[in-house]
């Protein structure tokens, strides 16, 4: 019993290496992302990206270096999916489909340039001033810092459960809801194969 509590906070080594593996940097601007329900799908942070940028760089913790296309946006959540114009042999890992109860434990590794693992806590979930019309972001314990935006918070079977937003006041996350029909949008275009993804005319919730 005291080895399987152990693990849990200090996070499944099994855990760790696939957060790690799917875990990318976003050049630029040097936010953070993760690979998640396809191996050529990334989410990051919205505010990472400016309003003109169509393709960023993403850098995997293998070295790996990948050109990406900007191919949906949610301005409320504050969520970017980009389409890699080369799937990566790494596995991307899932987005959590079941609702999220505060005091569960999650894990965090923050922008893989320059990891910091943690055993954070979901502490409520409500509005934070700089997501006001957000009504499910998720406020939690992690210690973040500049760059972290857009990295995953994950669940103990390493399910992308949220989104590093910030603020200095909520230390909150972006939640899974709106991240997966984010993502299952960009997966079920017609085109999602092509080279330059979707481009920028789907944006929005």
């Amino acid at each position: 019993m005291a080895l399987l509590l152990a693990a849990t906070v200090s996070g499944p080594p099994a855990l760790r290496q696939a957060l790690h593996a799917a875990s990318v940097e976003v050049e630029p601007p040097g936010c953070a992302g993760v690979l998640t329900e396809s191996p050529q799908v990334v989410v990051t942070a919205r505010h990472c990206l400016h309003d003109d940028t169509e393709k960023v760089q993403v850098r995997f913790t293998t070295g790996a270096v990948r050109t990406a296309w900007v191919v949906a946006t949610d301005e409320v959540a504050d969520q970017a999916a980009l389409f890699l114009v080369d799937p990566v042999p790494i596995v991307p890992l899932a987005i959590v489909r079941r609702r999220q109860i505060p005091g569960t434990v999650l894990f965090f590794e923050g922008n893989p340039d320059r990891p910091r693992f943690q055993t954070v806590r979901l502490d409520s979930i409500g509005r934070c001033p700089s997501l006001p019309d957000l009504p499910n972001a998720l406020f939690t314990s992690i210690a973040g810092v500049p760059g972290d935006s857009g990295a995953p918070l994950v669940d103990v079977v390493a399910e992308v459960v949220g989104l590093v937003h910030g603020g200095a006041r909520c230390h909150i996350a972006t939640p899974a809801d709106t991240l997966v029909r984010l993502v299952h949008r960009v997966l079920e275009q017609d085109d999602v194969h092509m080279t330059r993804g979707l481009g920028r005319g789907h944006q929005g919730a």
